[in-house]
C-alpha cells in the first residue's frame, strides 16, 4: 500500500529531489525518508491515537504528514481557516489530545496556541546530528524489503491514512475516514490519466486538509517518483507565476477562479514547462477555459470528485476529453444516474441523481453510523449532485444538496439561512418564514448568493454587518437581497427553491 510504495520508490530515487517549497527548502527522496522516520519516532509518543495537523502546503508540512503515517498515528487534516465552532467539533470528534503544528505558521497565521500543541521546531532541536546521519546511512544501505517489513502493520489496506472533514447538508462537518487502499487505488488511477514521466512536478498549493491537497500533491509525487513545489498561499498569482517558471512545473491543480487570477498574471514564457493542467472543486467557466488557453497555450482539463470517493470520479483525459463535462470514469469506479425519488436507475442522457461505487470510496463516515446510513444506497455512495452521462462522459447539471462553491470552497446554505432568519425576526412575530437563500454562477468567484427576505427595504450593509456579529464568515454573507412578499412553498412544506433561483437567474443574468 502508501507506505510500501513510498519506501520502494524513495529507495529506487534515493538522491532525486522530490519536495520543494518557496522559501528555498528542497529535499531529496532519502531526505524526506529519513526525515519521516525520524520525526515519526517523536510522534509516536504523541497522547492520543487520532493526531490533528495544523501545517500549511511546505516541506515540513509534507514532513509532519509522513512522519504521522509513518508513526502509527491517524492524522486528521484539521482545516485551519474554519471558524472556531468548526474547528472544536473536529477536535471534540476525534478525541485530540495532540495538535502538532508550526511555531512559525501559527505566529505568521495569527492562530491562537492551544495547549494541546507540539512545535516541529523543538522536535528538530531534539534530533542530534549523529541520530540524523545514523538514520540517513541506514535508510540508504538496508533493501527495500527489510524498510517495509519495519512498516507492514501500518500498512494494512483498511487502516485509515487520514481523517478529512467535509460540511454535509448537516450543520455539523462530517469526517471522512481514507484508508491505505483509498489512497493506493486513486493514485494508480491518477497514473493512468497522466501518464508520469521522470521529470514531473506538480504544484502543490492546495492545503494538506483538502482531499486533492492530501492526495495530489502529497502522496501522488511520494509513490508514482515525481516533484512537487509547495507554496501556502495559492492566491499569490504572480509570485505563483515566478515559481512556475523557476521550478519547471509540469503540472496545474486549481479551480476555476484561482485559474482566472492566474490568466490575469501570467506570461507564457513563464509555463513552458507546465503539460497538463486540472480543474476542480467548482464548475469551469467556460471564458476562463477559452482565455486561459488563447494566452498561455494550455488546456485547462476538468475534474469531478467529492472528499468521500477520495478525490476524483471524473476526469477529462488529455487524448479524451469533452468541453463542458467532467470528464469519463476513473479506472474502477461505477456510477448510475437515478430518479432522485424512487432512485431507478435511469438510461443515458436523462438528468437524475449521481451515485458511485469502487474501491476509492470511503467505508464511511467517522463516528456516525446513521449518516453513514443515510449516504449509501445498495452499496453505491450518493453524491447530492444532479448530472447525466453522454456518450461516456458524465455532467454536471444541478446540485442537490444545498451547498455553493464558491472560490472553490463548499458553502453550506442552511446555516446561513438560520442566522439571516434570527437576524431578520428580530423585530417581528409573523410565524411564516422570513427568508430563502440560493446560489447562483458568477462570471468571476464561481457561484454568487442571492437572499429572498420578506422585507420591503432589505439594506445589504446593515443585514452584512448583522450577520458579522453573528459570526457568519464574509464569504458566507449574501451578495444581494431582494424583496418578496412571501417564500413561495411546495405542497410537501418544502422551500420551492427552484422558482426562486429562476427569479435570481433571470434578475442577475449579467453577473452569470
Amino acid at each position: 500500500m502508501i507506505i510500501e510504495s513510498f519506501i520502494k520508490t524513495a529507495k529506487k530515487n534515493f538522491n532525486k529531489i522530490v519536495h520543494e517549497d518557496s522559501t528555498g527548502i528542497a529535499l531529496t527522496f532519502g531526505q524526506t525518508l529519513t526525515a519521516g522516520i525520524l520525526l515519526s519516532r517523536h510522534v509516536r509518543n504523541f497522547e492520543g491515537d487520532n493526531i490533528a495537523l495544523v501545517f500549511p502546503a511546505s516541506v515540513g508540512g509534507a514532513l509532519a504528514f509522513i512522519a504521522t503515517t509513518l508513526s502509527g498515528k491517524t492524522p486528521v487534516g484539521l482545516n485551519f481557516i474554519a471558524g472556531k465552532e468548526e474547528q472544536d467539533w473536529v477536535l471534540d470528534t476525534c478525541d485530540i489530545k495532540t495538535i502538532f503544528t508550526s511555531r512559525v505558521f501559527i505566529q505568521k497565521a495569527k492562530i491562537d496556541e492551544d495547549p494541546r500543541m507540539v512545535f516541529i521546531e523543538d522536535i528538530k532541536e531534539k534530533t542530534s546530528k549523529l541520530e540524523k546521519m545514523m538514520t540517513y546511512f541506514s535508510c540508504k544501505i538496508r533493501s527495500s524489503h527489510s524498510l517495509v517489513q519495519k512498516y507492514k502493520e501500518l500498512d494494512a489496506p483498511d487502516k485509515p491514512a487520514i481523517i478529512l472533514f467535509t460540511s454535509g447538508s448537516e450543520s455539523k462537518p462530517k469526517g471522512v475516514p481514507l484508508t491505505n487502499k483509498n489512497i493506493y487505488v486513486s493514485i494508480r488511477a491518477f497514473s493512468t490519466v497522466f501518464q508520469p514521466k521522470l521529470n514531473d512536478k506538480v504544484l502543490g498549493t492546495l492545503p494538506f486538509f483538502h482531499v486533492f491537497g492530501f492526495i495530489a500533491c502529497l502522496w501522488l509525487p511520494l509513490i508514482m517518483g515525481m516533484g512537487a513545489v509547495f507554496h501556502p498561499n495559492p492566491t499569490d498569482y504572480e509570485r505563483i507565476g515566478r515559481i512556475v517558471h523557476r521550478n519547471r512545473v509540469t503540472m496545474l491543480l486549481g479551480t476555476s477562479t484561482l485559474y482566472r487570477g492566474f490568466m490575469k498574471r501570467w506570461k507564457r514564457e513563464q509555463v513552458s514547462s507546465v503539460r497538463l493542467a486540472f480543474a476542480g472543486a467548482e464548475k469551469l467557466n467556460e471564458s476562463v477555459r477559452k482565455k486561459f488557453g488563447e494566452k498561455l497555450g494550455i488546456t485547462i482539463f476538468e475534474a469531478y470528485g467529492v472528499t468521500e470517493s477520495c478525490s476524483c470520479i471524473t476526469v477529462n483525459y488529455p487524448d479524451d476529453f469533452c468541453h463542458g463535462s467532467v470528464g469519463r470514469l476513473m479506472p474502477d469506479v461505477q456510477c448510475k444516474i437515478v430518479n432522485t425519488e424512487t432512485y431507478e436507475e435511469l438510461q443515458p442522457g436523462n438528468e437524475g441523481l449521481i451515485l458511485i461505487k469502487g474501491p476509492n470510496v470511503m467505508n464511511g463516515y467517522y463516528k456516525a453510523p446513521e449518516l453513514t446510513e443515510q449516504a449509501f444506497h445498495d452499496g453505491f455512495y450518493i453524491t447530492g449532485d444532479i448530472g447525466k452521462i453522454e456518450n461516456g462522459f458524465l455532467f454536471i447539471t444541478d446540485r442537490l444538496k444545498r451547498f455553493a462553491k464558491i472560490g472553490g470552497e463548499m458553502i453550506p446554505l442552511a446555516p446561513i439561512e438560520d442566522k439571516l432568519s434570527n437576524v431578520l425576526d428580530q423585530d417581528t412575530e409573523n410565524e411564516k418564514r422570513s427568508c430563502a437563500i440560493v446560489n447562483i454562477p458568477h462570471s468571476q468567484k464561481g457561484e454568487q448568493l442571492v437572499a429572498f427576505v420578506v422585507d420591503e427595504n432589505p439594506d445589504k450593509i446593515s443585514l452584512n454587518s448583522e450577520l458579522d456579529q453573528a459570526g457568519l464568515p464574509k464569504l458566507s454573507q449574501p451578495d444581494h437581497y431582494i424583496s418578496i412578499d412571501s417564500i413561495p412553498m411546495l405542497p410537501s412544506g418544502k422551500v420551492d427553491y427552484k422558482s426562486i433561483k429562476k427569479s435570481a437567474l433571470e434578475k442577475f443574468e449579467r453577473n452569470v
